[in-house]
């Protein structure tokens, strides 16, 4: 992969990389591991005209973040479910107090419905490459962010905010 083709893709899918990373692990500075060590990957292994760049690279961080719990072994993936307590890149980038509370609300629901809205909806990935990244098929992971999302309006409805 040439080095401004590299570039180009590391403008494009660095945000959305990051939230995917801080959806894995709750953790600011191994999201940033995550996101560099899959850019890495990425510069020593794809070609220029490599197809679904995103779903690759999410791919690659998923298993980097699989790679690290087994190297950790005192982090579970239980313990990654936890809020967050304290400042994270996206609570840095946000604007208002709507997208505060949501973000709060994000960290109530599993690791596992949180990453399909993540994915999904701030990542913009297809349910059905959403699906697939996460070895589940497209009707349960349909299901569950149905579920995710009543989950979040009723969290949101109870700060008080529309949704």
């Amino acid at each position: 992969m040439n080095k401004d083709t590299l570039e180009a893709l590391y403008r494009k899918y660095y945000i959305p990389a990051i939230r995917y990373a801080m959806s894995l692990c709750n953790d600011p500075d191994v999201a940033e591991d995550i996101v560099s060590d899959g850019f890495a990957k990425a510069f020593t292994a794809l070609d220029d005209d490599s197809p679904s760049f995103q779903y690759w690279l999410f791919r690659v961080m998923k298993n980097l973040w699989i790679d690290y719990l087994r190297k950790n072994k005192n982090i579970s993936l239980e313990d990654t479910s936890e809020p967050v307590s304290h400042i994270t890149p996206e609570t840095l980038h946000l604007k208002n107090e709507r997208s505060v509370a949501l973000w709060k609300a994000l960290d109530s629901l599993s690791r596992t419905d949180r990453e399909i809205v993540v994915l999904h909806h701030f990542s913009f990935l297809p349910l059905t490459e959403v699906a697939k990244s996460l070895n589940m098929n497209y009707p349960a992971v349909r299901q569950r962010l149905k579920r995710a999302r009543n989950i979040l309006k009723k969290k949101m409805e109870e700060q008080g905010y529309d949704f």
